[in-house]
């Protein structure tokens, strides 16, 4: 018998039927101009059912409930009882579409999010229709690594907890370095001392929200407009200083494995797979005086005022000798980043003004040879310091200040967890004037868990 090769060509009409939450910003405006973005949320397996109740408890929606100006409209499918999330591919679309035919959606602003089970529909998902989203943020899941051949173009910022006894963080990162090995956009953030639910983390972060922002399914009407999250809570009254949008050319680094020796992801005791990240010695004294002439004009763009006595190579000296003092004395600690390849010195992190007793603090200050600048090296060092503060030096808190304006500095830091805290007023001389400077800070993981 010869088989024959024949194709069915048939319409078949299919019945769908799912019940969603829809939460809208309290300024939309049906006869407004103005299209919002648009995330949608898929929830974990505790949230299926035919209640929504349980898909209000967590996630994206537990947090939004609390927000009364959220400046995204969001959608929360509820998956059946015993199904998942790539088996109602066609209901989620279905709404998608459903809410672009009826409210004011920006289509080429949707993103996609989703906890545990729907951290695995969004893998799916956007590889099976990467068209709709303009950026994904899976938490606490995993993807099959052969995703990342058609989800090369998808930034994706993918989050998990590393004490994780549901799904083990090894499934993030696994298909974390696959995105890296064919060039995607790809952020990994692991978060020590935090289990399954670290979503409270993450949807809490309005970095995630400002990184959404940055990015849209059409490059060219994202240079054209390039709304950011302050733009939008700017239109909602709330009374913050207007931002410049932060220029997408730096690069996306790492998040560190919290763990000794050499990390899956490239981490190292000493650095990372690009740095050496090691305490200032008097043996960096000659680089670290050529580095400072070499960036003057660059550095007081950001730094306190400096006296033309601070360019002198005895003065290095001393300033070296005063840092190995301090980090003896414990009251402050300069690490200087150097290339691994090379040695190249190329900037510097100093954790400052450390407080023990009851308060168990830092500040943190870093700069980076304006030759280097926007290439994600901060990004992994400040990462690294930061570890270092919590799991060697045992701090609780570190705080930074940012000039407002100063975006890239504000992005490294939030990639590293810090979060925004308020505005000081004036507080810092740079370059013979008196500057703004965002508060931020990050608390160590660990002292989090114990407290909750």
């Amino acid at each position: 018998m010869n088989g024959q090769e024949l194709r069915i060509d048939k319409q078949i009409l299919k019945t769908i039927r799912m019940k969603y939450l829809l939460y809208v910003p309290s300024t939309y405006e049906e006869s407004d101009s103005k299209k919002w973005p648009l995330i949608l949320y898929l929830h974990g397996a505790g949230g299926n059912g035919t209640q929504t109740d349980a898909i209000r408890r967590e996630g994206l929606p537990a947090h939004v409930e609390n927000e009364r100006n959220f400046p995204f409209i969001v959608v929360a499918p509820q998956c059946p009882l015993g199904a998942f999330w790539n088996t109602r591919e066609d209901e989620v679309l279905a709404i998608l579409d459903e809410l672009e035919e009826h409210w004011l959606i920006d289509p080429d602003r949707v993103y996609l999010t989703g906890f545990s089970m729907g951290a695995y529909g969004v893998w799916q998902l956007a590889e099976h229709h990467p068209e709709r989203f303009a950026a994904i943020a899976p938490v606490s899941g995993g993807g099959d690594p052969a995703h990342a051949r058609k989800l090369k173009d998808m930034p994706a910022w993918i989050f998990h907890g590393m004490d994780d006894q549901v799904i083990g963080s090894t499934e993030s990162e696994k298909i974390a370095e696959a995105m890296r090995g064919v060039g995607a956009e790809v952020e990994l953030t692991l978060y020590p001392g935090m289990g399954h639910d670290c979503w409270k983390k993450v949807y809490a972060n309005e970095g995630l929200y400002r990184w959404f922002l940055e990015h849209a399914s059409s490059p060219q009407r994202m240079a054209r407009t390039g709304e950011t999250w302050m733009e939008a809570y700017q239109e909602m009254d709330h009374h913050q200083p207007q931002q410049e949008k932060e220029s997408l050319d730096e690069s996306l680094s790492t998040r560190p494995e919290w763990a000794n020796g050499e990390s899956a992801l490239g981490l190292y005791h000493d650095g990372t797979e690009r740095l050496r990240v090691e305490l200032v010695s008097e043996s960096d004294v000659s680089d670290l005086f050529a580095h400072e002439l070499k960036n003057k004009a660059f550095f007081l763009q950001f730094t306190a005022t400096r006296e033309d006595s601070f360019y002198t190579y005895e003065e290095q000296v001393a300033r070296v000798r005063r840092s190995v003092d301090a980090a003896a004395a414990d009251t402050r600690y300069s690490f200087m980043i150097r290339e691994r390849q090379s040695g190249q010195l190329i900037g510097g992190v100093d954790l400052m003004d450390v407080k023990r007793g009851s308060l168990q603090s830092a500040w943190i200050g870093y700069s980076i040879d304006g030759d280097y600048n926007g290439k994600g090296y901060m990004t992994e060092a400040v990462r690294f310091v930061v570890r270092h503060a919590f799991e060697v030096l045992a701090l609780h808190r570190i705080e930074a200040g940012v000039m407002p304006h100063n975006q890239g500095s504000l992005r490294v830091l939030e990639k590293a967890g810090f979060e925004r805290e308020g505005l000081c007023r004036r507080n810092v001389n740079i370059n013979g004037r008196w500057q703004d400077h965002v508060l931020l800070a990050i608390v160590n993981p660990k002292d989090m868990a114990e407290e909750e």
